[in-house]
């Protein structure tokens, strides 16, 4: 129970926690300070000073008892009631309180005054802390009959007793403030490690530089590692597809000579559709080396690239439409070439395994833009999706039925296009049409340039 309580409550990022671990001990240590230090301070403090003044005023009433009369007694003892700045009188029946301990819920000094009276003054009846805020008022009972004394409250407690609170709450927040500061420094290259590390899952490779504590620079510099070396490796892949291409197309071009000297017959007919695939499958591989060349991004005006795109494949007698919203998107950088190549795929593909192909465009307030491409084709069953994406992939169901086209690298050359651009590649099925959905999610802000190594 506490485990759930603790995960719903308490906060997730590592900036809350590290301020809550500061925070709490700063609250108890206020807590601890204000009631079990600073109460029974002033409480004895209270204490002391309120039996001292109580010696003064037992002599005053004890020289009161023994004069003969109580106006003479007072008379005689004027100097030295100035003196103590306590002052004797005479206390009339409607003068003495109904409730015998007038005092604030929250005064704690005054509670410790009442219990002081109590024990030391004899023939203390009542007293009064809350009618004169300066003052504590106190009828005792006498020989000549109940006396009233007005005494200054300053001399049973201290005048400021909150102070030393104040004093340690303003010093708290000060620290506290302080101790954000180099908090927030310190957590400033986790977070843009975290933000470097999302950037490069989305195909982005933001600048980095280690930086902060020494653990947390040995991360960084882990990661900045790790990310050089996949950098590097899908460089040289990409080299070695690109290389193995352009060698194979030399001996490719000798078997078509070869063969347009031949008389036609099966042979020759398979021989050229076996060199069509193999061709295909060349083009296939130089298109995904090229995926993540390094193109700068530029002003793209996407709506008009789409239609280029329609258009053409409408001018083969292909019947491809555009709907939805297609109003400028004004500061737009694309990779011009790797938009073109994934939505020629996205067309091509649907093409080949639907008639109907229409091509839609939606704006989304969180900063996303769709480009969908539906088909009316037989569609990718859901467990396939994920593997459609994956290089080299044939599926062997539905889609590729009958069909001896293709290599595998044409929703993958998609995906690692909108990578690129920190942008996904979405599989779902076609609500309109029955077919496919391939929906190229693209950020509305300029695409990241991509990392030299």
């Amino acid at each position: 129970m506490w485990t759930q309580f603790l995960k719903n409550y308490l906060p997730r990022s590592f900036y809350g926690r590290a301020v809550l671990i500061l925070i709490v001990p700063i609250i108890v240590i206020q807590i601890v300070l204000s009631i079990v230090f600073i109460q029974r301070h002033y409480e004895r403090v209270t204490e002391r000073m309120t039996e001292n003044l109580m010696r003064e005023v037992l002599f005053l009433t004890e020289q009161i008892d023994a004069a003969p009369a109580l106006e003479p007694a007072l008379n005689q003892l004027a100097p030295l009631k100035q003196a103590l700045l306590i002052d004797i009188g005479v206390a009339q029946n409607a003068q003495i309180p109904y409730n015998t301990r007038q005092i604030a819920r929250l005064d704690l000094a005054g509670a410790e005054i009442i219990r002081v009276l109590d024990a030391e003054l004899p023939g203390f009846l009542a007293a009064d802390l809350i009618s004169q805020p300066n003052a504590v008022l106190i009828w005792v009972n006498s020989r000549h009959g109940i006396l009233q004394l007005v005494i200054p409250r300053r001399l049973l407690t201290t005048s400021n007793p909150h102070q030393l609170l104040v004093i340690v709450f303003m010093a708290s927040v000060l620290m506290a403030a302080i101790a954000f500061q180099f908090l927030r420094l310190q957590i400033r290259p986790i977070r843009r490690l975290a933000l470097a590390a999302e950037a490069y899952g989305r195909g982005a490779s933001v600048p980095f530089t280690p930086s902060g504590a020494r653990e947390i620079r040995a991360a960084g510099l882990a990661f900045a590692n790790m990310r050089n070396r996949i950098e590097r490796q899908n460089a040289q892949r990409k080299l070695m597809l690109s290389g193995v291409s352009h060698d194979m197309r030399t001996p490719l071009t000798r078997m078509r000579l070869i063969l347009s000297m031949m008389e036609d017959s099966d042979e020759k007919a398979a021989l050229e559709a076996e060199i069509a695939e193999l061709s295909a499958l060349l083009d296939g591989f130089l298109d995904y080396s090229r995926g993540q060349a390094a193109e700068d991004p530029e002003l793209t005006d996407i709506i008009a690239l789409i239609r280029d795109q329609i258009q053409r494949h409408q001018a083969s007698g292909r019947i491809v439409s555009l709907r939805g919203d297609d109003s400028p998107i004004a500061d737009l950088r694309l990779r011009r070439g790797l938009i073109e190549r994934a939505l020629d795929n996205l067309l091509s593909n649907a093409l080949r395994y639907g008639k109907t192909v229409e091509v839609s465009l939606a704006r989304h307030p969180d900063g996303w833009l769709e480009i969908a491409v539906e088909d009316d084709g037989p569609g990718i069953a859901e467990a396939d999706r994920a593997r459609a994406v994956e290089p080299f992939t044939r599926l062997d169901e539905a889609r590729n039925r009958d069909m001896a086209t293709g290599v595998g690298l044409g929703l993958a050359i998609v995906s690692e296009a909108l990578r690129s651009h920190s942008g996904q590649l979405v599989l779902e099925d076609s609500a309109r049409l029955g077919g496919l959905r391939a929906v190229m999610r693209l950020p509305l802000r300029p695409a990241a340039k991509p990392h030299k190594s």
